[in-house]
């Protein structure tokens, strides 16, 4: 979709209240309008949207959020619909929705112009933190990153991944089920947990493992170092691959039209802008087949660590 070409009556509605020479503009300012659009503007417009959609009236940005954390995933997701054309840009639409500071998407062509610049951010923040942190190259770090767009004309939420990151997920995931089924266990609050603490409330909790709790530490300690290993292993694999491929895995259920886009590596970022995001990914090639085979031997050498580890604890810890 071009601007808001086939915007829906109430969204027009509220645009002409809010902006009356909206639809006088060129696309690119319309676009520019709406990713820095002013805070009372944008409360005008769900204001209206709210009455138009759902028969709700708010008076205020409080009486609106509250409005809406009260949706059900249904409404939810018929809300989130209805704004993607004020929020989005390009052919699809497309909505990265994650805080941007004092940038907006537009200020970005490609998806490795803004994965390159958040990544910088975030090692500068490390290095800050800690001097003697050894910055490393960058590799793609796109991490479910989460987004809205149309494909073909029809609502999706989506994450964004570099292959690295997305198999590096499932395997961690993987590995605490595997620790889980091998020292089963579970937290325990202690007396303080969830009592107000100033502002806040304290967050307290023991693990109980059956008297395994020293066992379920070291197991958990060397899982952790293995699969950072495998985090570096994994992210210079496919960068030296620079397979320039993405993968895309449908995770869509009920009111949760849902889909992982999945990078191989930064040349694959490099290929795709945003304001043309599908038309560019479907250019690359797209066999799932290749990842699966990664994710294959991954699950197994997670499996195959996890329970050596065990059993080398199990037998041989000792507490000091």
């Amino acid at each position: 979709m071009s601007g808001l070409d086939e915007i829906a009556p109430p969204l027009r509605r509220a645009f002409m209240r809010v902006q009356p020479d909206y639809f006088t503009w060129p696309v690119e300012a319309q676009e520019r309008y709406r990713v820095s659009m002013p805070d009372k503007d944008s409360f005008r417009i769900r204001q209206v949207l709210l009455k138009a959609i759902f028969d709700v009236r708010v008076k205020t940005a409080k009486e609106l959020d509250a409005a809406i954390e009260a949706f059900s995933e249904s409404e939810r997701f018929q809300f989130n619909r209805a704004l993607l054309p004020i929020q989005g840009v390009g052919d699809d639409c497309f909505f990265l929705n994650e805080h941007l500071g004092d940038k907006t998407i537009l200020d970005y062509e490609t998806l490795h112009d803004y994965d390159y610049d958040d990544y910088c951010f975030q090692e500068r923040s490390r290095k800050e933190q800690s001097l003697d942190y050894a910055m490393k190259p960058y590799r793609g770090s796109l991490y479910h990153t989460w987004a809205r767009l149309q494909i073909d004309g029809a609502f999706h939420y989506a994450s964004l991944s570099m292959a690295a990151c997305y198999v590096y997920s499932l395997i961690d995931e993987l590995g605490s089920e595997r620790i889980d089924a091998l020292i089963p266990h579970r937290y325990v609050a202690r007396k303080d947990h969830g009592k107000r603490e100033g502002k806040g409330t304290i967050f307290s909790q023991r693990v109980a493992a059956g008297g395994l709790e020293p066992q379920l530490e070291e197991l958990q300690r060397r899982f952790m170092a293995w699969l950072s290993d495998r985090w570096e292993s994994l992210l210079s694999e496919f960068d030296a691959g620079a397979g320039k491929a993405v993968y895309t895995f449908d995770k869509s259920h009920e009111n949760d039209p849902y889909k992982d886009f999945v990078f191989t590596d930064k040349t694959a970022l490099q290929s795709v802008r945003f304001r043309h995001f599908m038309s560019d990914c479907r250019t690359l090639p797209r066999d799932n087949s290749e990842l699966e085979t990664v994710l294959e031997r991954e699950r197994k050498a997670t499996v195959d660590f996890v329970e050596s580890a065990c059993r080398d604890i199990l037998a041989n810890f000792v507490m000091f």
